[in-house]
């Protein structure tokens, strides 16, 4: 019988953890698959089927756009950084050093979380939850569960 093809649930909201496994392996210049997507995909548990077909499911090409507008966002950034903010003239020109800039910090806050943006989610790290045991999850739960049910115990700050 064959192996699942989604042995770790994913779906829309969670993410098969082969995923970020390939991904990186992918863009890690240290890795001896970087640059391969076969070799990535397999050394991240994929079956050699799905992983001769990697590199056109929808969530890697996704990666690879953003991975592209953020490098362009990076190039604009560094021009800014270094661009003459003076005209011939002598005077500033505010309203292009202000376009620039605000396009690069969208781009790099937005695609470039990892590096520079401030952490704003409402779940851990890349998604990840931030309950970090079942016992946890449980207790969790049964005080949400309790809460709403109107049986849970108030205490006062006293």
């Amino acid at each position: 019988m064959a192996a699942p093809s989604n042995p770790n649930g994913a779906n829309q909201y969670q993410l098969d953890p082969r995923q970020k496994m390939c991904w990186d392996l992918y863009v890690n210049p240290n890795s001896e698959t970087f640059g391969n997507g076969l070799k990535s995909a397999i050394k991240a548990g994929y079956e050699p089927d799905y992983a001769e077909q990697i590199t056109t499911s929808a969530w890697f090409k996704d990666k690879l756009r953003r991975l592209n507008m953020l490098e362009k966002a990076e190039k604009v950034l560094d021009r800014t950084l270094e661009y003459e903010t003076k005209n011939s003239e002598g005077v500033v020109q505010v309203d292009l050093l202000r376009v620039q800039t605000d396009v690069a910090k969208h781009l790099t806050k937005t695609l470039g979380k990892e590096h520079y943006s401030e952490r704003t989610e409402v779940t851990g790290k890349d998604g990840e939850s931030f309950i970090p045991d079942k016992e946890a999850k449980e207790r969790a739960d049964q005080a949400v569960k309790s809460f709403l049910d109107g049986t849970a115990k108030h205490t006062s700050g006293e």
